[in-house]
């Protein structure tokens, strides 16, 4: 059956993306480039935010138009939104043949066998009790062959009062140790130098044996080259963690830390349970036993009952921290979350003005701490070529990251050098910086 797959959304939605692709494959699919040409046309969707879910139903309506001039092609619409959004809101969709909420990827083969025999299994696969680590060991690579998401958890655990993931995902399962290890000896093996592992809380992960640090060392066993961490409740992070995991040169002294607020009554209100006297406490001495971690956060604004006070608080807090970036992201309301029901809504339309004053308190921060980079020295991993020299020769544009920018989420590192290939570390030396990204040249008496 000949496929056209797109995915939305972040890099866990990725990964599930890249385990259906093989799925899909091994079921006989072939994946096509140009929904046109496609007899199974398959949105992996995200709906964590309006603005996620605005650009899922978009592709949706795009996909149904094409669908509408060539009425045997199926839709599925699978990932986060089919269980977020509710049944009002699927039935409205009648133009999508099945849904298939997220975990249930496993499936896809069956729904595939169902549809060539032109059997009805109806609008809605249940996913309870399905492997939600399915394929996973077996992916098709969307990523560039160097990188690469390893997802070590599924699902959250935790109650914040504005998170709708629990519902989506379910409670958090961790994959077992030999598995992610498997994985990742294998995408070594192909090529990838750098593995960002993805979690809700990478911190809480178990697989009934070990617990993070423990998977920590034995993914250094691998000899990956960097090993990133990303997605770090604040509540789990302590300094002892820090250290645990920071004693391996191949794991990258970056933190992905969502801290979301920092006033307590606002915290307390978001379920988040722990104060600004813990976030202070924690990555200050994180900072000072590690004075060269990175620590990027994000936080949310017009929060129901957010007050002035509160807010002033917040940008005290942002301007203190030192965060070298930051996600800033307005109050958005999900239905079926315990944040729904809460009184003091009117703070959500300060919510715009809000989010623009800590982006520009940010901005500033951030540049005064890329301006501390001039003259220091990086492993850089090059990750694209931008422009090759005149007539394919002499110097080129690359773009590559140091330890302290993750892919796609933070700044890049900009060089002029000549034949360098994509996926491989120079040493280079930080010439000039501006508000997201880096200049370098090539330092060839570095020797980190």
């Amino acid at each position: 059956m000949k496929t056209y797959f797109v995915s939305l959304g972040c890099p866990k939605n990725t990964v599930d993306a890249e385990a259906s692709l093989g799925l899909l494959q091994r079921a006989g699919c072939t994946i096509m480039d140009d929904p046109r040409d496609a007899d199974l046309l398959i949105v992996n969707a995200c709906s964590f935010i309006d603005a996620a879910w605005r650009e899922t139903l978009e592709e949706v309506e795009h996909l149904a138009r094409i669908k509408e001039h060539d009425p045997p092609k199926k839709l599925v619409l699978m990932g986060c939104l089919p269980l977020h959004r509710g049944d009002g809101w699927r039935e409205s969709l009648r133009f999508v043949d099945h849904f298939l909420p997220a975990g249930g990827h496993s499936l896809l083969p069956s729904i595939v066998e169902s549809f060539r025999g032109g059997h009805d299994r109806g609008r809605w696969s249940p996913v309870e009790g399905l492997d939600r680590f399915a394929g996973f060991e077996k992916r098709v690579r969307i990523t560039p062959r160097h990188i690469a998401y390893v997802k070590i958890a599924e699902g959250c655990s935790r109650c914040c009062t504005f998170c709708a993931i629990p519902r989506i995902r379910g409670a958090m399962v961790s994959r077992t140790r030999d598995s992610i290890v498997r994985e990742i000896e294998t995408l070594r093996e192909n090529g990838a130098r750098e593995v960002s592992l993805l979690a809700q809380d990478v911190a809480l992960y178990s697989d009934g044996r070990k617990r993070f640090a423990d998977l920590i060392g034995a993914i250094v066993g691998t000899g990956v080259d960097w090993i990133r961490i990303l997605y770090l409740h604040p509540g789990s992070l302590t300094i002892d963690l820090a250290r645990r995991i920071f004693e391996h040169p191949s794991v990258c002294r970056y933190l992905e830390v969502p801290v979301q607020h920092a006033s307590d009554r606002v915290l307390e209100r978001m379920g988040r349970h722990y104060t600004r006297k813990h976030l202070e406490r924690v990555l200050g001495g994180i900072r000072s036993e590690f004075p060269d971690v990175v620590v990027r956060s994000e936080v949310m604004v017009g929060f129901p009952g957010e007050e002035d006070s509160d807010f002033d608080e917040l940008k005290s807090f942002v301007e203190s921290a030192q965060f070298a970036s930051l996600g800033v992201f307005v109050y958005s309301r999900e239905a079926g979350t315990a944040a729904s029901s809460l009184d003091g809504r009117a703070a959500q339309s300060a919510g715009p003005e809000r989010a623009s004053e800590i982006v520009d308190i940010q901005r500033s921060v951030t540049f005064g701490l890329l301006s501390d980079q001039k003259g220091r020295k990086h492993r850089v991993l090059v990750d694209r070529l931008i422009e090759k020299g005149a007539d394919g020769h002499g110097d080129c544009s690359y773009a590559g990251r140091y330890y302290g920018q993750a892919y796609e989420i933070d700044g890049e590192v900009y060089l002029n050098a000549r034949d360098l290939t994509v996926g491989e570390f120079v040493e280079a030396r930080i010439t000039n910086a501006d508000v997201f990204d880096l200049e370098a040249e090539l330092d060839h008496s570095y020797n980190p």
